[in-house]
């Protein structure tokens, strides 16, 4: 039996990625900086993958797993209040249509949107080498309002509460400007 442990992250900014670590490691990488995480599970053939091809799981198309779900609610050009009424109508659907109890979900603010993250328990996706495509596929069809690129074989997101260097960068425009 595969044991998906591995997590892939990326410090700083995504483009800083290709560092596989035990899941479980995770917090020793939270240090005041910017972390993201990939959106899914790798097994130790996806570790040798990237150790053999420059750290990079570009063009690995082996199986993946999933331990959470994250639905990402982007502010695009709309205000806060519409991004955030966008969120409050996700929460709705994810307690009241599907029945899921509060505790079964997580909301964070990223910075300027919002992430929602849910236990794979909730859907029971298995491991396979299509799972970033049934991963996609139902998450938008339930929640359309929801930024598909995450989903993408290699996706990755910013762990929660971590650093968002986008915003440092908006509040040092904003206080040279006055």
């Amino acid at each position: 039996m595969q044991t998906y442990k591995y997590i892939e992250i990326a410090k700083e900014t995504p483009r800083k990625r290709g560092v596989l670590i035990p899941k479980e490691e995770l917090g020793k990488h939270l240090n005041g900086i910017p972390l993201y995480r990939s959106m899914y599970l790798y097994d130790q053939d996806a570790v040798d993958f990237a150790d053999a091809n420059s750290n990079s799981l570009r063009s690995y198309y082996g199986i993946r797993a999933i331990d959470n779900i994250l639905i990402d609610i982007d502010k695009e050009q709309n205000t806060d209040e519409f991004t955030l009424r966008k969120c409050q109508a996700t929460v709705y659907q994810l307690h009241e249509e599907l029945d899921l109890p509060t505790h079964a979900f997580r909301v964070f603010f990223s910075g300027s949107g919002y992430h929602i993250t849910l236990p794979n328990s909730v859907f029971n996706f298995t491991p396979s080498e299509e799972l970033p495509f049934h991963v996609k596929d139902t998450i938008i069809k339930l929640f359309p309002d929801a930024d598909p690129m995450v989903y993408m074989r290699t996706g990755l997101y910013r762990v929660a509460h971590t650093l968002n260097k986008k915003l440092d960068y908006i509040k040092f425009l904003l206080n040279t400007t006055k």
